[in-house]
């Protein structure tokens, strides 16, 4: 409720503007396609997301290289307590005092000191390829990120068109209402003036005043979706668009292109293909990972360690506890290691299956968009060759309709017709301009999409700074 209401004030603080800049002749400024498309980018929250989860999927690229660097731990230790022990075997608790020295028939309640320094290296030297499969995978993740941001930024840049394009066509829906006004005043006021004179029957009057009133009803509805189309265009940009206006020359730029930006095939470069074949893709390099994730693994081992006590070797307590402060005895190993989990087979077998189908339902997606594509650049085609052909006619029926109506008012001032001609003629050139805002919405539109199925929307834009 509170989101409508905001959306309702804002819509009348557009409006008010709106009228002030129209009633006061305020010159707006023009909002170019190119520069609208930019912002857009540089401004939509999702696609700063989308940068910075591709930055985060770079970060983890060298945070899996990194992986092979081997482990090598420092630990030092002062211990002072009792050196009790006996024979047998028992598992590691983690919460047993580990305790090292002879036995001896009964406990010992003096305390001695102890200290042990370590420096311990484990590195995965040899692990058949998961090391090579890891990194892979972490790249293919990249590049998924990458290719979701230009999607993302392909399904933006196509919805910020689309929006500026209704900007467009509300802008010039307004122009027909305003003139719309102009022609029912005018025709207001030429029956008011005959009344007045006695050669017209007030009638006419009544009906003129009401077909005056009905026009600036529809002007004050072109102005409330005006006023939306700024709003939605505004949430995409930011910018402030209440003394804004579009371009108006757009449909004559985009005649001069023609069909430079199109052809009969899909590219698989194409943002909406290359993002199903990077997940694709992915899945394909994850399969690897299993792959080799279950693989034999050799270790290359090392440790040193020093250590020293209070307890002499003949295993007298020195009084002085001092005296286990410093190292007495040293040790070093070096070696190597052979890890395999027989029933990793298992395990690797399930996961490479289930990966097997993974990669086939991706794989199919990807056809299953392109025949998509496919199909909306021949409905887009179609389309095209239509509106040209309407756009041929178009301008035909809007000057015929113009000069029936300046017929039909000058025939009334003769007092050779009745009003209700003239109200036709006025609904008919109503019509006819907007037929042929639709027709011309209908081209631009189209023209983008087929630029945009062709993978040229970057060049197509940049036609229209």
């Amino acid at each position: 409720m509170k989101n409508m209401e905001l959306r309702a004030i804002t819509r009348l603080v557009m409006m008010a503007t709106l009228f002030v800049c129209i009633a006061g002749g305020v010159q707006a400024k023009e909002l170019t396609l190119y520069e609208v498309v930019n912002k857009a980018i540089e401004y939509y929250p999702l696609l700063q997301q989308r940068k910075a989860e591709y930055n985060a999927s770079r970060a983890h690229v060298s945070t899996v290289r990194s992986n092979r660097f081997p482990s090598l731990k420092l630990h030092d230790q002062v211990n002072v307590g009792t050196a009790n022990s006996l024979t047998g075997t028992y598992f590691p608790l983690g919460t047993v005092v580990p305790v090292a020295g002879a036995i001896r028939n009964d406990n010992v309640s003096t305390l001695a000191s102890g200290n042990i320094g370590l420096a311990y290296m484990e590195w995965e030297a040899i692990n058949f390829g998961y090391y090579g499969a890891s990194n892979n995978e972490a790249i293919a993740g990249e590049a998924l990120r990458s290719s979701v941001f230009e999607n993302d930024k392909y399904q933006v840049t196509e919805t910020v068109i689309s929006l500026y394009l209704d900007l467009l066509k509300q802008y010039e829906y307004l122009k027909i209402e305003q003139n719309n006004v102009q022609r029912a005043k005018t025709i207001f006021d030429a029956i008011n003036a005959t009344v007045v004179s006695g050669l017209k029957p007030g009638v006419d009057s009544t009906t003129a005043r009401a077909e005056y009133s009905r026009a600036r009803v529809g002007y004050l509805q072109a102005m409330s979706n005006y006023a939306d189309a700024r709003i939605a265009l505004a949430n995409y940009t930011g910018l402030d668009t209440t003394r804004i206006e579009p371009d108006t020359n757009l449909f004559d730029k985009m005649q001069t292109i023609g069909e430079s930006f199109t052809s009969d095939s899909i590219s698989d470069e194409h943002p909406m293909l290359d993002v199903y074949k990077k997940q694709y893709d992915l899945q394909l390099a994850d399969n690897k990972v299993v792959a080799h994730k279950y693989l034999p693994k050799v270790y290359l081992l090392g440790a040193a360690s020093v250590r020293g006590s209070s307890i002499t070797g003949n295993s007298d307590y020195s009084p002085n506890l001092a005296d286990g402060l410093s190292y007495s005895r040293y040790n070093y190993a070096l070696g190597a290691a052979f890890t395999y989990n027989i029933f990793d087979l298992k395990h690797r077998h399930d996961q490479l299956v289930e990966g097997k189908y993974e990669a086939e339902a991706k794989k199919q997606a990807l056809n299953t968009r392109r025949m998509e594509l496919t199909s909306l650049l021949k409905q887009t085609k179609e389309a095209y060759d239509n509106t040209v052909l309407q756009l041929q006619e178009l301008p035909v029926q809007v000057n015929a309709a113009r000069q029936a109506y300046e017929q039909q008012m000058a025939l009334y001032r003769g007092g050779l017709n009745t009003l209700v001609d003239v109200t036709n003629a006025l609904y008919a050139v109503n019509k006819a301009e907007s037929s042929y805002v639709i027709g011309k919405d209908a081209f631009l539109r189209l023209m983008s999409i087929r630029a945009g199925i062709n993978n040229q929307l970057d060049t197509f834009i940049a036609n229209f700074k």
